[in-house]
């Protein structure tokens, strides 16, 4: 079997690669987008998607790629489709993800960002209220992000109801309750925390507005650790200067802000990481044993894991 590497975040170690040659199989590693596309005429498998727009057209025995992103909606999914290709994302960065909300969480409960504020300015400054502590929480996507964020959560004591799509039977174990998103105006009421871990699509794309940020209780903490194109910073901006919500943090956003003048640097209250949920020194290693296991099922006659619904990722309009 012939597998194009084309890593964009790292380069596969030594290891990685002679694990998969001494399995039988030829490996190229494309570092320049020329090399990829050459190679990608005969490759049967893609690890990565660094070139794949630009490889599809001449990859004419391409049967799997394994992306090294866990959302897929900047993926030429309609592409793939037409091509008989399948397509995996990456699903093993859930726990880290899920760790990234819940310390973003906390610091804004604890009040952090005016700490830090404050820390700069060399001001001692103590809050003069608290937010209650958080006894209810509402996860927005019940998949393994989402997943993974009730399971701490229900460990620190909190009833933690999912978001999804449509109700339907089966809740996954690691929450009390999950409703369809047609009830979740409703339960914002009694939300202490609030995330979402939800997947860019039509529906979802600026469904947190700020008619339904103000549904939250002005106690509440919100943790965007999914989609930024979910949320509307700008309303979200207002809201916070308002003095609605304890605090938000955003590990994504849409638009990036605009250079150091952009408002949303000053907005009270507002915890902002760079898209850094996923980042930790073991990824790269991680990856490479998914990826190992992932081509090991394939030359097995098994399925590769986490392989995505193109029909209906195409349907819903993944962006």
């Amino acid at each position: 079997m012939k597998i194009l590497i084309m890593y964009g975040l790292f380069a596969p170690g030594s290891g990685h690669l002679a694990r998969l040659r001494a399995a039988g199989h030829e490996v190229v590693v494309a570092d320049a987008e020329e090399r990829a596309v050459r190679e990608a005429a005969d490759a049967e498998v893609i690890l990565g998607h660094r070139y794949l727009r630009q490889c599809l057209p001449g990859a004419r025995r391409l049967r799997w790629v394994q992306s090294t992103a866990g959302g897929v909606g900047h993926l030429p999914l309609a592409e793939l489709r037409a091509a008989g290709v399948r397509l995996s994302r990456d699903a093993i960065s859930a726990p880290a993800i899920a760790r990234h909300a819940l310390t973003l969480a906390w610091a804004l409960q604890r009040g952090l960002p005016a700490a830090f504020a404050a820390q700069t300015e060399g001001r001692w400054a103590v809050p003069a209220a608290w937010p209650p502590a958080p006894r209810a929480a509402l996860v927005f996507g019940a998949g393994e992000i989402g997943r993974a964020i009730a399971g701490l959560l229900r460990r620190e004591g909190l009833r933690v109801t999912g978001v999804r799509r449509a109700r339907r039977p089966g809740a996954p174990s690691e929450f009390d309750a999950v409703i369809g998103a047609d009830e979740a105006e409703a339960a914002l009421a009694g939300a202490d925390w609030c995330f979402l871990a939800l997947p860019a699509t039509r529906a979802t794309r600026g469904w947190f507005d700020a008619r339904r940020l103000g549904l939250l209780p002005a106690h509440a903490c919100l943790v965007n650790v999914g989609r930024g194109a979910c949320l509307d910073s700008g309303d979200l901006c207002r809201i916070l200067r308002e003095g609605h919500l304890a605090g938000a943090a955003l590990d994504v956003i849409d638009p990036k802000p605009a250079g150091p003048d952009d408002p949303v640097w000053r907005t009270p209250r507002l915890l902002i990481t760079p898209h850094v949920a996923s980042h930790r020194a073991e990824r790269a290693g991680e990856f490479e044993r998914l990826a190992e296991e992932q081509i090991e099922r394939l030359g097995g006659g098994r399925d590769p894991l986490h392989l995505v619904d193109l029909d209906a990722a195409i349907t819903e309009g993944f962006e």
